[in-house]
């Protein structure tokens, strides 16, 4: 049974998590509130929202979220409520048994949807990356010292770019 859809699933969630972690370190808490203006989001929202779509996500697979709504509290709450959920969604990947699993349609904790695991999670790396760059604005908007992590997202749209060149397998 073949594994390689499954690992290069998980490469690229880990490879659009990891910018996100960057983000939040060490932001200070008036930078995670702030809003560029009086309908935009804040970074901390950004974030929590991505831990409530993440959640969304898992129960249409018919799993239960580890972490359901992040409420809006501290860097570190939120970092964590980030971590714990993306690493479930690492956890339910690599307990597949082949790459036959990403492509089952999996059924909604309350019966009325359908999805499929391997296009969800790579839903999810998407949103983390088009969110990464709102975040990224708006940190930068508030301190143009701060060193983004520009790095970590040059390398995420390499290896989704490499595996869907075919470069790598």
């Amino acid at each position: 049974m073949s594994r390689a859809r499954i690992q290069m699933t998980l490469e690229v969630f880990e490879s659009s998590c990891k910018p996100l972690v960057a983000v939040l370190e060490n932001i200070p808490v008036e930078q995670l509130n702030w809003k560029a203006g009086p309908e935009s989001r804040s970074i901390g929202e950004i974030c929590r929202h991505l831990v409530r779509v993440d959640a969304w996500f898992l129960r249409r697979l018919g799993i239960s979220p580890v972490v359901s709504d992040a409420k809006s509290g501290t860097r570190e709450e939120l970092a964590e409520n980030m971590q714990r959920i993306q690493q479930q969604v690492k956890e339910v990947v690599t307990a597949c048994a082949s790459d036959e699993e990403l492509h089952l349609e999996r059924t909604s904790l309350d019966g009325k949807d359908k999805e499929k695991l391997g296009v969800a999670v790579i839903h999810m790396a998407q949103h983390y990356l088009y969110h990464l760059a709102q975040i990224i604005y708006l940190r930068r908007a508030q301190d143009r010292e701060w060193p983004s992590p520009h790095n970590d997202w040059d390398a995420a749209t390499h290896v989704i770019g490499d595996y869907l060149l075919g470069i790598k397998n």
